[in-house]
């Protein structure tokens, strides 16, 4: 901790940390993951698990990668005359779906190469209304937490009920979260 910036010596006096991680840190600018930021992040959380800290990623991009990769498949399946036509605007519940999927598995083969293992926890705004939930939800990240596993929160883009799922609800109670344990 001595070559810590000193702008970061508090986190000598913490057992937890919750890192966020929005949409513009996990994208480059053309739109596309930056792989090496993902990297490099995750090399940074094995770092901070392996000096006895307890993390949790909450990471958005999951509906930029199903864009990117259902535009892609669509390019790849489309005729020339397909292309001259008006673009159709992509659904963002399909892109989260899709996103998700491609975005968990980068993370676990990003993780494994650092022989971390880490859990995805999807959560919408309307989970948080139920105590038993809430609940619930506490005691798996405990058990994850122990078992020195990385758990990765997202908002369940899919199924949200909210049409724009950028107040990210959930961030505030894994904050509490935080504070209360």
């Amino acid at each position: 901790m001595e070559n810590v910036d000193p702008c970061r010596r508090f986190i000598k006096d913490v057992k937890r940390i919750i890192i966020k991680v929005g949409t513009a840190v996990v994208t480059r600018q053309d739109g596309r993951l930056a792989v090496g930021k993902l990297g490099a992040l995750c090399e940074q959380i094995k770092e901070l698990n392996s000096l006895g800290y307890e993390v949790i990623l909450v990471s958005s991009g999951a509906v930029g990668l199903g864009r990117q990769r259902l535009r892609y498949r669509k390019l790849i399946n489309s005729s020339f005359a397909d292309l001259q036509k008006p673009q159709v605007e992509l659904d963002g519940k399909a892109c989260a779906a899709v996103g998700q999927n491609s975005f968990m598995a980068l993370y676990d083969a990003l993780f494994s190469q650092l022989d971390v293992t880490s859990a995805q926890l999807l959560v919408t705004d309307n989970d948080f209304r139920d105590r038993d939930f809430r609940k619930q939800l506490s005691e798996t990240v405990k058990s994850l937490l122990a078992l020195n596993v990385i758990p990765i929160f997202n908002e369940n883009d899919a199924v949200s009920t909210r049409k724009a799922p950028y107040e990210v609800c959930y961030f505030t109670w894994l904050t509490s979260y935080q504070s209360s344990t």
